[in-house]
């Protein structure tokens, strides 16, 4: 598994542009040395200006013309050596804490030197702070993590047992929950939720931080995939397909499990009303009415849901494979009668067909035993 030529190359520009950030750092055009002599000279016309203002020098405007006369010498430096076209950074802290705090400006400017020198050398280029939060993959140990979860193998040693992403956020090393993040954010799904959110929970702040990135970066791919698709959908209000796609991406979105409930409300709202919308250009179309009961049921308009789906399998729009919807619906509703009529008229035909879990099959397995025994029991009665 090898990186694209495009990351290939975006990864040699970051480094190049880290090497050219190490090399100005090291031989830029201002040496620290002049930069400190700016500096001194700066000290010497305010410690001036502050001896005329002790001792009361006349012309009163003396100690001000020699404050602004240094400061303009020190802003005429910055202006004048310019290593990467725009004045020099410290020259310019110089110049205007000078005006501002007059003798303490220098200080604090020598101080910022001090510590620009202390810590540079050491000091990680932002460039290469931003690439290392979503590391590619073209490291091995990063292709045998994603390989490790795509399979679902504990590790490898070769256990049979499933780790699952949020088993490596809470157990995994740096390097593993970083991997990890990593692949959330380029393949998110709804169900990758609670481990994004337990990653934003992390105690490192180097996961934490990624995490929040990555959070950000999805919410603004659904946000710029909505602009588009709510774009098309009114250019094209007679195309059932855009409408249904918009309501698609809302329906996902409400559900992502990174939202509020405002706003999970707010995508159900507009999620139903580009399906209603499609459903006005075809109401044949199965999957705007599935999508339509299947938002009443998760807005707990549970009423409204049984209603439409009853409908919907009157007009045959709907089928077996929406039953599971219908039937939640009903059972919480308490409407125990209309579920047991549900699992009689379908119940077998979900059985027999290749498309249902586990899970449905033993319910609708257990509501027809539940009906027989009833059967049973008025009979004896």
């Amino acid at each position: 598994m090898t990186a694209p030529r495009e990351v290939q190359a975006e990864l040699e520009r970051i480094e190049s542009d880290a090497r050219r950030h190490r090399q100005t750092e090291r031989q830029g055009p201002i040496p620290t040395l002049m930069i400190l002599a700016f500096c001194l000279v700066a000290m010497a016309g305010e410690a001036a200006m502050s001896w005329f203002l002790w001792i009361e020098y006349r012309p009163r405007w003396t100690p001000g013309a020699i404050h602004l006369a240094t400061v303009a010498v020190v802003a005429a430096a910055a202006w004048r050596f310019r290593p990467t076209g725009s004045p020099s950074r410290l020259l310019t802290l110089l110049a205007l804490s000078t005006f501002f705090l007059g003798p303490f400006g220098p200080l604090g400017t020598l101080l910022a030197l001090g510590l620009h020198a202390l810590f540079r050398r050491r000091a990680t280029p932002f460039e290469e702070w931003y690439a290392s939060l979503f590391p590619e993959e073209v490291d091995m140990p990063s292709r045998r993590l994603f390989e490790m979860l795509t399979r679902g193998l504990a590790d490898a040693a070769g256990q049979e047992n499933v780790t699952s992403f949020t088993d490596v956020l809470q157990y995994g090393s740096i390097e593993q929950k970083r991997a990890v993040i990593s692949l959330l954010s380029r393949d998110f799904r709804p169900e990758f939720a609670p481990a994004l959110l337990s990653a934003l929970s992390d105690p490192n702040p180097a996961v934490r931080v990624q995490a929040a990135t990555a959070a950000a970066n999805i919410e603004g791919d659904f946000l710029e995939r909505a602009i588009e698709l709510e774009t098309r959908a009114r250019r094209h209000p007679g195309d059932a397909e855009a409408q249904v796609r918009a309501a698609r991406h809302f329906d996902d979105y409400a559900y992502s499990g990174i939202l509020d409930e405002d706003r999970q409300r707010e995508n159900r709202d507009k999620a139903q009303t580009y399906y209603r919308k499609a459903l006005e250009l075809d109401p044949a179309r199965h999957d705007a009415t599935l999508g339509v009961g299947r938002l009443l049921v998760r807005g707990d308009r549970l009423e409204e849901a049984e209603s439409w789906f009853e409908e919907g399998f009157r007009r045959g729009v709907l089928g077996p494979s929406e039953l599971s919807w219908y039937m939640e619906a009903a059972y919480r509703l308490g409407d125990f009668d209309k579920l047991r009529y549900a699992v009689a008229a379908f119940g077998d035909d979900i059985l027999a067909g290749p498309g249902a879990s586990d899970r449905m099959r033993d319910v609708i397995r257990v509501w027809q035993g539940h009906g027989a025994e009833n059967d049973a029991g008025a009979a004896h009665a």
